[in-house]
């Protein structure tokens, strides 16, 4: 998670760094709806047992989004993300669970050239992690579900504006926390329509 969080951070420094002033925006105001596909990554931390084996991920992830550019540069969205299920196994037993994220966040959105931008996003995340089967002791897991609330950063995209009403884009972002052992991010690329 941290060599994420530093190459997207890396990332928006060079973007930014090679946006150049005088580019013009083909950015309106307005409401939006998006939806992507992609991946989720969920990240167990330790729990004190011994894991046998990588984390299992079963389906695949899709995002849905609504928001609303308040000017060229300045917006905001509200998101759902069905990550589906995954199962994490252990020596003593196995965990599966499934967890889905609301989340409602501040984007920035910087020109890079002509009609391609990156945005960056800041999201005020809810997650939610729903045990659907165990092996073994149950209480031995308890820190893998539950839910989780917090301020998470960065998310990155880059989109190209194909024309006045849809745009194509490609995301990664952290999604927090989605239980008390338990980290998310998710990476997607989708379609957004512009009103």
């Amino acid at each position: 998670m941290k060599n994420l969080t530093i190459s997207l951070l890396c990332a928006a420094s060079m973007a930014f760094a090679a946006a150049p002033v005088y580019a013009e925006s083909h950015y309106d105001t307005g409401a939006f709806v998006g939806l992507s596909l992609g991946g989720a990554g969920f990240m167990p931390r330790s729990i004190g047992l011994a894991e046998t084996g990588e984390t299992e991920h079963d389906n695949g992830t899709g995002k849905i989004t609504a928001g609303y550019w308040f000017s060229p540069h300045w917006g905001v969205a509200a998101s759902y993300i069905d990550m589906g299920e995954y199962t994490q196994t252990y020596t003593s037993g196995s965990f599966r669970g499934s967890v889905r994220s609301v989340g409602l966040g501040l984007l920035g959105r910087v020109t890079i050239y002509d009609r391609l931008s990156l945005i960056g996003k800041m999201t005020l995340t809810h997650n939610r992690t729903k045990q659907k089967s165990v092996t073994g002791d149950p209480a031995q897991f308890s820190d893998l579900s539950g839910e989780s609330t917090q301020v998470v950063l960065p998310g990155l995209e880059i989109n190209y504006k194909v024309n006045e009403a849809a745009s194509i884009f490609v995301e990664a972002e952290s999604r927090g926390k989605a239980a008390e052992k338990l980290d998310t991010a998710y990476a997607g690329i989708g379609l957004r329509w512009q009103f």
